[in-house]
């Protein structure tokens, strides 16, 4: 919208203009908010429920199984490389697949070739999803 209102600006008139450069701004500054927000879940004894601004709720009852897998997350600034480390949890359901992510290590500078996977040891079944799987299971189990 700012683009063609920056483009149309001799054809358009000077209030539609600046109402579709505040708008154009406004959905500009809602989207750098929803980037920076972390989602986070909850889990009781049915349910588990994942949100930032709307909730999923997933019955336990409805799922078949759960996966888990990492992936790094690299990216190139200022000729420097940057890599974090990202969990993804997957929970295969009668009604579909539903997909979180969470960052497991934030993202940080990598000194050379290859040195992003290096840098992410550790023991993952203390990451957050690792304990919310076992303890869906378990409550499956009840």
């Amino acid at each position: 919208m700012f683009i063609i209102a920056f483009i149309k600006r001799d054809a358009i008139e000077t209030k539609v203009f600046f109402t579709l450069l505040a708008i154009s701004l406004v959905l500009f500054i809602c989207w750098i908010i929803y980037l920076n927000l972390q989602g986070s879940f909850t889990a009781d004894d049915k349910a588990v429920t994942f949100g930032k601004f709307s909730k999923k709720r997933i019955e336990y009852s409805s799922i078949k199984s759960i996966d888990i897998c990492r992936s790094t997350k690299t990216r190139r600034k200022n000729h420097k490389k940057y890599a974090k480390l990202v969990e993804w949890i997957t929970f295969h359901c009668e009604d579909g697949d539903h997909r979180f992510a969470g960052v497991l290590v934030p993202e940080r500078e990598c000194s050379s070739p290859g040195s992003e996977m290096s840098m992410f040891k550790g023991d993952w079944s203390v990451s957050p999803f690792w304990q919310l799987k076992r303890y869906i299971e378990e409550q499956m189990k009840l």
